[in-house]
């Protein structure tokens, strides 16, 4: 069954980030003693002895966010070293795979979930964006960025997470022939879980996650919140009419990749600020339309097959060679066409939260035939991710250090072990010390020059905010995009 993990919060508080309230907010999220309570209230520990669970819930977070194969045995190390008691294996696996464990790991990261999207807000960034969104006439909350990314797990699960197609070949069935003579295959099952995830580009994590059915339609858990429109920036996978209309009744906006073969019928179309005729009553599929001036930028007004009245903007796709499509509802007095197609750019700043996750921390999958082991280790590794951002928030906001959030998350073995220890036991001595060795290694953390040729393209979050808030609002730019 599909398991959410909603996070959201109704409003992102600004908060100064330094060194005190750092260390205030770790300390104060998931202590020792909150942890032990928790472990009480959900079951986890119901009579006295010897087991600790915050050594417990320390071990298997350490180990999710550390790189290495995640295997029982590993975690059953772990737990001995942390907490001074061996444990035989056998006993330790049933007590990974109860259910309260599950429960448990879904509280601690309920905690470090809110304390990002209450306390910490990325100022010079994300919430920059925001503000300049709304001087231009868009009144929402938030700035989301919507996909799903996928991972295996053990065959035996594929009844409950059946996946997409393996190229994996059959087993060939000995003496079992079709009606061509070929040998008949046995086709290998195939279990996969989605990870669809509501990504925050004014927090910088994050904002809510379901896991799915490798299958399952992704966009059936697009949030629609008339209390707290957003923008939601989207990519092809996600047209359905009836969802782009829900979304706009209920207030919000969106931007997304429209397939090559959509039909609608253009109402109107402007090339640079200047009305186009020719195309005026033709649909979208006219050949004509992708050939004209390809390198240009169109820009039409288009009712849908649904009725609904939509922009869609023929752009040029540098990646693919060929024209696409942008879908969007933001009025043309608010942006114009160039400036539309520079924020959907900014889709990918989800791809980097994925890459993060399955490089960073241990969200590549696992071969477990328990479903509880899954979920326990898909929110460990959440957590891990959200402590990592903590540290990557504390570089490149309070040391103003130029910091490549990706190489936070991999290159972190030197502190990850001994920071998730204090952190757990609220030992804010050995916080501090860690921290002045994270700062002693911060210039390995540093954006390469090839980020900063990424940025002169506009393929970083910053270089669009950048460009954003000097540009003067215009119905005509000279500047030619090309979409990626």
């Amino acid at each position: 069954m599909p398991h959410l993990l909603s996070i959201r919060n109704d409003r992102n508080r600004k908060a100064q980030i330094n060194d005190r309230a750092l260390k205030e907010y770790f300390s104060s999220t998931s202590s020792a003693s909150f942890v032990g309570r928790m472990a009480r209230k959900v079951g986890l520990k119901q009579r006295r002895s010897r087991f600790n669970p915050v050594s417990f819930i320390t071990a298997i977070i350490v180990q999710a966010g550390s790189q290495a194969k995640f295997t029982i045995t590993s975690i059953c190390a772990r737990y001995a070293a942390l907490s001074g008691q061996s444990m035989e294996l056998k006993p330790f696996h049933n007590k990974i795979k109860k259910q309260s464990v599950v429960r448990l790991m879904g509280i601690v990261l309920k905690q470090y979930a809110n304390l990002i999207s209450t306390k910490f807000v990325r100022q010079k960034h994300g919430a920059s964006l925001l503000e300049i969104l709304k001087q231009h006439g868009l009144n929402i909350d938030d700035i989301e960025a919507i996909d799903g990314s996928y991972w295996h797990v053990n065959d035996k699960l594929a009844d409950i997470f059946p996946g997409c197609r393996t190229a994996a070949k059959g087993d060939e069935q000995l003496d079992t022939y079709d009606e061509q003579g070929n040998a008949v295959r046995k086709e290998h099952k195939n279990a996969q879980i989605g990870m669809q995830t509501i990504f925050s580009l004014v927090s910088g994590m994050f904002k809510a996650v379901t896991f799915t059915a490798g299958t399952t339609d992704e966009r059936a858990f697009v949030p629609v919140d008339k209390n707290h429109p957003a923008l939601k920036i989207m990519d092809a996978g996600y047209v359905s009419y009836a969802l782009l209309e829900l979304m706009h009744k209920a207030g919000s906006y969106f931007m997304l990749r429209g397939k090559c073969n959509m039909t609608g019928k253009i109402t109107s179309c402007f090339l640079k600020g200047k009305t186009l005729t020719n195309f005026i009553g033709k649909d979208l599929n006219e050949p004509l339309l992708r050939a004209y001036r390809p390198h240009d930028i169109l820009d039409t007004d288009v009712i849908l097959n649904s009725g609904l009245k939509v922009r869609v903007l023929r752009v040029w796709s540098k990646n693919k060679g060929t024209v696409s499509y942008l879908i969007t509802n933001v009025p043309r007095h608010c942006f114009p066409a160039q400036y539309a197609v520079l924020i959907q750019k900014l889709r990918w700043t989800i791809e980097l939260l994925f890459k993060c996750l399955k490089s960073g921390v241990n969200l590549r999958g696992v071969n477990t035939s328990y479903l509880t082991i899954v979920y326990t280790i898909a929110q460990a590794s959440l957590i891990a991710s959200i402590i990592k951002y903590l540290i990557y928030l504390y570089l490149d906001e309070k040391q103003k250090y130029y910091i490549s959030m990706y190489k936070v998350f991999v290159n972190s073995a030197p502190w990850w072990d001994e920071f998730c220890v204090n952190l757990f036991k609220t030992n804010n001595h050995g916080l501090k010390q860690n921290l002045r060795l994270i700062n002693n290694l911060a210039n390995q953390y540093r954006k390469s020059q090839t980020s900063k040729k990424r940025e002169s393209e506009f393929k970083s979050l910053e270089s669009v905010i950048k460009f954003l808030a000097k540009s003067p609002i215009k119905t005509t730019i000279e500047t030619n995009f090309s979409y990626a």
